[in-house]
């Protein structure tokens, strides 16, 4: 996944989902409405995609790397609830166990009303995330998925959201820590 140029807006044409034609009918024909929000900004720094449910929680944090702009380079973990969904790992850390995200599909862990999921980026810089899903709907015909929305528009988050985007593009050519556009979004 990489950002397109010009507009930074991410390019998400790597991760078209297209199942099989015998599964289509049972794994992609519910969509959701994935709004993403990095917490403890002013403004306000979110991202609106739509995705199908039938993904893994994998995929859907790779669609969140590459959305927010960040390098994937930091470790991750997703609560829901209070169950932790993130990489498999042999080590014990010291943390909670968690649920390999590779093996869980979004459609498993919606429920029918609230839909919070929290997303955790990075351990030790603790980049915070509220992702809500506020829509299910059914797959538009000639669509592809995932399909990135909106962002936030407020002008001084603009500036900050394409600063935070120039610095992700320029993360993926020259691999500079992340740690340095962590920083340079705090002004």
């Amino acid at each position: 996944m990489s950002l397109s140029p010009g507009i930074g807006r991410p390019d998400l044409t790597n991760w078209r989902h297209e199942p099989s034609q015998e599964k289509r009918s049972n794994s992609f024909n519910e969509i959701a409405t994935v709004r993403i929000e990095l917490q403890d900004t002013d403004p306000v720094i979110w991202r609106q995609v739509e995705v199908p449910t039938s993904i893994t929680l994998k995929v859907l944090h790779d669609i969140v790397q590459a959305v927010m702009g960040w390098c994937d380079d930091h470790l991750w973990e997703f609560t829901i609830g209070r169950q932790k969904y993130g990489l498999p790992t042999d080590e014990d850390w010291g943390t909670e166990p968690r649920i390999d995200a590779g093996k869980v599909r979004l459609r498993d862990v919606l429920k029918p009303q609230k839909n919070i999921i929290d997303y955790l980026y990075d351990f030790g810089d603790c980049w915070e995330h509220r992702i809500a899903i506020t829509n299910i709907h059914p797959v538009e015909s000639g669509v592809s998925y995932p399909r990135y929305r909106r962002m936030e528009r407020a002008s001084r988050g603009l500036r900050r959201t394409s600063r935070l985007l120039r610095n992700a593009r320029s993360c993926r050519r020259s691999q500079p820590p992340e740690p340095c556009r962590s920083q340079g979004m705090a002004r």
